[in-house]
């Protein structure tokens, strides 16, 4: 039985829904798999066309080896030259192995990538090596429970931390690429095998020594490339569960009980997330690194904002743990918020799409902006709560072109009932009242989108009519479609003269 979201996601790859294809993959589905046919999201998107989601797949870790059927299948049924290219172009000994963009947003703390603010709070050093190894506490203590346990007891008010002698500085920083989710199986030093399947086991890491176990035997290119095509994806399932878990039970858990003064909030927080839904409010223990994946709190800390000094003179032992709100919003929302930022949860219910939006679009997140709009679009409920109205004024408040033009397309698909709606021309009045200085060769955007959907809805295109209205045949006219079309465009018509608004047809 194939996983429903897969089967949706090999779909998105036909038709070109690339916001949708995201937002599957985002819920952990294995990208490197086949459906009943033999067909894996890459060959279909390759085969049907659709290069933006070629380049998709590939990001977030699709193989494409062309020295396997898979790959050299892909490359051949491409629809253009220009997939092709991409597909040629691909190099599996490089490829980024990690598949969602918050192991991505992992790996890069550790190669301090796009570093605004130090949040790195532990070091790690021993005699003999030529440099420390710094981390950040809450990662190892979600992801190890091993370093979880010496993090609450021996740890605990640690900032520096001896390695025992005999752990070479290679072996440790493997282990802490993979807690990283940096792919590092392509560069292990054989030699270092028995190491690190010791320490990986010490460590409370277990999918790693078993990789190891099984690679060290193996002589063979390509039976080790399609081992390590499995683990990384096991590797990065194993991260994201760790991470679910320890949000639950470290940060949403904590939300109603926490004190910012005590001693674990010292040692693992570095943020609170404070938010009122009425007269409750909840501070949810937070990590800056893991905020920063949305815009609007890497600005606030690329500036010289107050909260960049209160964060960096706590980094110094000053002061107290920095606490900033979000707007009124349920708890829910923010809890989804926070899931999606840490792990990539991608769960919203029609009932939250709206303001997940909202705080999306406040706190610049353009992803989860997508990923909301999605849901309000292929939910079949919401427009049995929500008019299409409310979705074209949530569109237009949250800057989201695809709500926008979803509304548009309703619109245009039952217009006889939609011209008899005073909501409509409202509608239009605003949208011709969003041209800032409105000239005569202005136009209205929801109207020329109507139109414009219009036209797809009796798949017509503009000289398609001019052609047919000149046609004699009735029975022609009629499977044309171009009579009904006429019908409605003259409908739609008397409702843009009485507003006074002249437009092209």
């Amino acid at each position: 039985m194939y996983n429903k979201n897969f089967l949706e996601l090999c779909y998105a790859c036909r038709i070109g829904d690339v916001e949708n294809a995201d937002r599957l993959i985002s819920t952990g589905v294995n990208i490197n798999t086949v459906d009943e046919f033999d067909n894996s999201p890459l060959f279909l998107a390759s085969l049907c066309g659709h290069k933006e989601m070629v380049q998709l797949l590939l990001e977030r870790g699709a193989i494409c080896d062309r020295d396997r059927y898979e790959g050299a299948r892909c490359i051949y049924g491409a629809l253009t030259d220009s997939i092709r290219d991409i597909l040629l172009a691909y190099d599996v000994s490089k490829a980024v192995d990690v598949n969602q963009p918050f192991a991505t947003h992992i790996s890069s703390l550790f190669k301090d990538e796009n570093v605004v603010v130090d949040t790195k709070d532990i070091e790690f050093t021993s005699e003999g090596w030529p440099t420390p190894i710094r981390a950040n506490r809450f990662l190892l203590f979600a992801r190890s429970e091993y370093l979880s346990r010496r993090l609450k007891n021996e740890w605990v008010d640690d900032d520096e931390v001896i390695v025992a002698d005999g752990m070479s500085r290679d072996v440790f920083e493997v282990l802490m690429k993979y807690i990283y989710l940096i792919p590092v199986l392509h560069e292990i030093n054989p030699n270092n095998y028995n190491a690190l399947i010791d320490n990986a086991r010490i460590f409370d890491l277990p999918i790693l020594a078993s990789f190891l176990e099984k690679v060290k035997h193996m002589t063979d290119p390509t039976e080790k490339s399609t081992l390590m095509t499995k683990y990384q994806y096991k590797f990065t399932e194993a991260a994201r569960k760790k991470l679910r878990i320890f949000v639950q039970a470290h940060i949403l858990a904590k939300c109603e009980t926490v004190n910012t003064e005590s001693e674990d909030i010292e040692n693992l927080y570095d943020i609170m997330l404070q938010v009122s839904n009425g007269q409750t409010r909840r501070t949810y223990p937070c990590h800056l690194v893991m905020l920063m994946r949305a815009e609007y709190f890497k600005k606030m800390f690329t500036d010289s904002f107050q909260e960049r000094l209160i964060y960096e003179q706590r980094g110094k032992g000053k002061g107290s743990i920095l606490v900033t709100t979000l707007p009124n919003c349920q708890f829910e929302t923010v809890e989804l918020l926070i899931r999606y930022l840490y792990y990539d949860n991608s769960d919203i219910s029609w009932e939250n799409a709206v303001e997940v939006l909202r705080l999306a679009d406040y706190l610049l997140e353009d992803r989860l902006k997508a990923m909301a709009a999605t849901t309000i679009i292929q939910s079949e409920e919401f427009l049995q709560h929500y008019s299409i109205f409310d979705v074209l004024y949530i569109g237009w408040e949250t800057r989201m072109e695809k709500l926008e033009q979803y509304a548009a397309k309703i619109i245009a698909q039952d217009i006889s009932q939609y011209a008899a709606d005073t909501e409509l021309k409202r509608a239009i009045k605003k949208s011709s009242e969003r041209i800032s200085t409105r000239q005569e060769k202005d136009t209205v955007e929801l109207v020329d989108d109507i139109k414009y959907y219009l036209l797809e809805k009796y798949a017509l295109e503009p000289d398609d009519v001019e052609f047919y209205l000149e046609e004699t045949d009735p029975v022609t006219l009629a499977n044309s479609g171009v009579l009904e079309y006429q019908r409605e465009l003259n409908l739609f018509d008397g409702i843009l003269e009485e507003l006074q608004l002249k437009t092209q047809r």
